[in-house]
């Protein structure tokens, strides 16, 4: 289902980090079938290399971390920092949108 959305938002001019960020994928080590911004939302909540661009991956069924650059989507490092800094913006944005950023 997310690649058909992911595919429609392609055709209507969404960058390749939007669309590759909903794809599914699978845990390299569980198989939990999950998408990246589901993963970086859910398992990667509280950590504070969330929000800086870490190009790491946890699974929120098994726990495991592994590197972006291992997901279908992503084929070299280059591509992985383009994804680990969009996933690391948009957490932020919902952060920031409902009021989930401390004040500093």
């Amino acid at each position: 289902m997310a690649d058909g959305y992911s595919e429609a938002m392609k055709r209507k001019g969404f960058s390749y980090e939007t669309t590759a960020a909903l794809k599914k994928f699978k845990c390299p080590h569980c198989g939990f079938e999950f998408s990246m911004v589901y993963g970086r939302t859910f398992a990667c909540q509280g950590c504070s290399e969330a929000l800086k661009g870490c190009p790491k991956m946890r699974c929120a069924k098994c726990d495991s971390e592994f590197w972006i650059k291992e997901t279908p989507q992503v084929h070299n490092e280059l591509q992985q920092r383009f994804m680990a800094d969009h996933i690391a913006k948009v957490v932020a944005d919902y952060r920031r949108d409902y009021g989930l950023v401390g004040n500093r």
